[in-house]
């Protein structure tokens, strides 16, 4: 045997003695200690469900606006004289706010009235010749009759050769002559009502052409047609304008009101309260809670995505507030029965909640946003939670790994119903399976 181990190389005697040496360790290495393994606990917070008649809030995005608001633009064509307000100038009804150089248009006037005396006398001589032309028609219509008388005797006496051709032809050319006098001043006498009518619509025409000149002169002067603020001056003295072109812009301040997008969701809850009277809302500007009440939704959707604009008009008087400005609003709806006011961290997923029951381990209920309340400065969520009765524990501490059936060490949450030394928690048996 030992002569076998000495042809073996040393090399080889070397390996195989480490790999003896090893089993041999690992046979009769000594047995590690043991250690039972505990379940971990995290510890949580928890409220009891408290299901009650509440009415949801929900924040809405809104600007400021008035029904009443105006951008004047110039009528006539005529330079900018005098500007007397700014922008953000508070102004009255009626007051000068841009003066236009008025020469040209006071010309204009000035033609017009002109033109409206000249009708007025056309018309003035058109009757004066009426009555002229009734009393010469009797007077043309005698001549015309000597005319005739004349002629018929001299044809008689031509018949007995008493007159020459000569008087007979000067007698019928002095007959021709009285009927052609006769029948124009007839025609002038039939005219007349032809004639007084034309006269009389170019008078008023005249008299309208007068008008439009007096009210483009009165249009130099813009004046506000209503209280309100000045938002935009787009001109400047010195400045030639013409019709059609923006020149000052306003808005009524003793009108404001907010336009704010509501949801589609809470829509059907809105229209109910809207029928029931004003729902009724509230918003901070400038470091002040003011009032608003939702008076009517907007008849056009065309613009709306997802919601409908609501018009909210303030309660108790209107703020100063700038045009467009934008708010937040917290718009209350009608109270709704069996809803849980609980902090967003209860939720889960958007759908969800924790229940811890009697052993101590999580078990997962439905639940759905219906708005949001305010506790003091803390914003709650309203859920609807048609499984809960009242009294069980609600997780209310967000874990990661949260899944049906976790163990967990539940204590109450500081200043909620839960943290009461009297009372006893309420279980919840209810099952459900893991996310």
């Amino acid at each position: 045997m030992r002569e076998r181990l000495k042809q073996i190389p040393p090399v080889a005697r070397v390996v195989l003695g480490t790999v003896f040496v090893i089993v041999l360790l690992s046979v009769f290495k000594p047995a590690a200690e043991t250690r039972d393994v505990t379940e971990h606990h995290d510890r949580v917070r928890f409220v009891l469900a408290e299901p009650a008649s509440r009415s949801p809030q929900i924040q809405l995005f809104g600007r400021v606006q008035s029904p009443r608001a105006a951008s004047l633009t110039a009528v006539v064509t005529a330079n900018v004289a005098d500007i007397p307000v700014r922008s953000g100038n508070r102004v009255s009804e009626g007051d000068l706010l841009i003066q236009l150089d008025d020469t040209e248009t006071a010309l204009a006037r000035d033609r017009a009235k002109a033109s409206r005396d000249e009708a007025k006398a056309q018309l003035q001589t058109t009757r004066l010749r009426f009555d002229s032309d009734k009393e010469n028609l009797a007077l043309e219509q005698k001549l015309a009759q000597l005319a005739a008388n004349n002629l018929e005797r001299l044809e008689s006496l031509r018949g007995k050769k008493l007159v020459s051709q000569t008087q007979l032809d000067e007698a019928e050319e002095a007959k021709a002559r009285a009927d052609l006098s006769l029948a124009q001043r007839q025609l002038s006498v039939s005219d007349y009502r032809n004639e007084l009518v034309r006269m009389e619509a170019r008078l008023a025409s005249a008299e309208a052409q007068l008008k439009q000149a007096e009210i483009d002169l009165a249009r130099t002067r813009v004046m506000a047609p209503f209280d309100g603020t000045i938002t935009n001056v787009a001109v400047a003295p010195g400045e030639r304008v013409r019709p059609g072109e923006p020149l000052i812009s306003l808005f009524a301040d003793t009108e404001l009101e907010v336009r704010a997008q509501i949801p589609e969701r809470h829509l059907p809850a809105v229209r109910d309260g809207l029928l029931q009277g004003a729902l009724t809302a509230s918003t901070t500007l400038e470091g002040r809670t003011l009032s608003l009440n939702l008076k009517r939704l907007a008849g056009d959707a065309a613009d709306a995505r997802g919601g409908i604009d609501g018009l909210f008009e303030f309660a108790g008087g209107v703020p100063s507030a700038a045009l467009g400005r934008p708010i937040t609003i917290t718009l209350t709806l009608p109270a709704r029965e069996n809803l849980l006011a609980l902090p967003a961290t209860a939720l889960y997923g958007l759908n969800r909640l924790y229940l811890i029951d009697n052993d101590n381990r999580l078990q997962r209920t439905p639940a759905s946003i219906v708005g949001e309340a305010m506790d003091g400065e803390t914003s709650l969520l309203l859920l609807k939670a048609p499984e809960l009765q009242g009294g069980e524990r609600v997780l209310v501490t967000q874990l990661p790994q949260a899944i049906v059936g976790l163990p967990v060490d539940p204590q109450p949450a500081p200043g909620s119903n839960a943290d009461k030394p009297t009372q006893a928690p309420a279980a919840s048996d209810a099952a459900g399976e893991a996310p």
